[in-house]
């Protein structure tokens, strides 16, 4: 991590009660806009990895004379100070303030924003619908181990309830789908189109858990993901066929153990 500026106010350290300016990472975005969701998220995932969160925990347990981890220890040490006064109040770090929210308030906030339902694979969407979530949960994996976790928290993930991660899970399943039906040429009735099943077979294997979690049949998968008529017709008869079902009624999870 490069060094970076820090600005103190020129008097002595004020209350920790005392108000202090705040950053609104959200101020005049919209999350129900994908675009502005889709901006919204690729600033967390930065203002994460960059050390944004991390230096001001650091900064708030040091105000409140609350013991530091080596994580946050380092992240202080990377702070270079222009007064020398250590009972001054960090204001602002690359003249921007605190953050106004907690990370994880702010990452339940994106991620409750990001469920889109039923998928319809006619429809054009943005990136963060698909791809948002795997990318999210990845940034805290790598990052997030080091910053401060709710109460109830036990890893960064944790932070999310167990039907949004795998309502989120599925979704991110319905990429290989998406485009069906947009056009003439994006059709299962195409062969060089029927390699999606395989691929989506196989991420319903690697998130069976969220396929057990729902109790999916294919009739109730397809209340989740709608396909175009004539597309959902092939679809019924190529799953059938590349799982062994016997009925679309079959229970999908049984089925996913079988399948090499």
């Amino acid at each position: 991590m490069s060094k970076r500026k820090i600005i103190r106010p020129a008097q002595r350290r004020k209350p920790v009660q005392a108000d202090v300016p705040t950053r609104d990472l959200f101020e005049h975005l919209n999350l129900d806009d994908p675009g502005d969701l889709g901006r919204s998220l690729d600033d967390f995932i930065y203002n994460i990895s960059s050390g944004y969160f991390l230096q001001w925990e650091a900064v708030a347990r040091r105000e409140q004379g609350l013991p530091l981890t080596g994580k946050q220890k380092e992240a202080l040490s990377e702070l270079i100070s222009f007064n020398d006064e250590e009972n001054d109040r960090i204001l602002y770090i690359d003249e921007m303030p605190r953050p106004s929210q907690p990370w994880y308030e702010l990452a339940r906030s994106l991620a409750a924003h990001l469920p889109t339902e039923p998928f319809r694979t006619y429809e054009a969407y943005y990136s963060v619908t698909t791809e948002g979530w795997p990318s999210l949960v990845e940034c805290l994996e790598t990052y997030g181990r080091d910053l401060s976790l709710p109460a109830g928290a036990k890893t960064p993930l944790d932070i999310f309830s167990v039907e949004l991660k795998h309502r989120l899970w599925l979704q991110s399943c319905f990429s290989v789908l998406s485009g069906l039906g947009q056009h003439a040429e994006l059709t299962l009735a195409k062969q060089e189109q029927q390699d999606r099943i395989k691929w989506f077979v196989e991420l319903l294997q690697e998130y069976k858990d969220s396929v057990h979690y729902f109790d999916l049949t294919l009739d109730t998968l397809l209340t989740r993901v709608i396909l175009p008529p004539k597309d959902k017709d092939i679809f019924i008869a190529m799953m059938i066929k590349a799982l062994g079902l016997t009925s679309p009624q079959d229970r999908l999870a049984d089925y996913l153990e079988r399948v090499k």
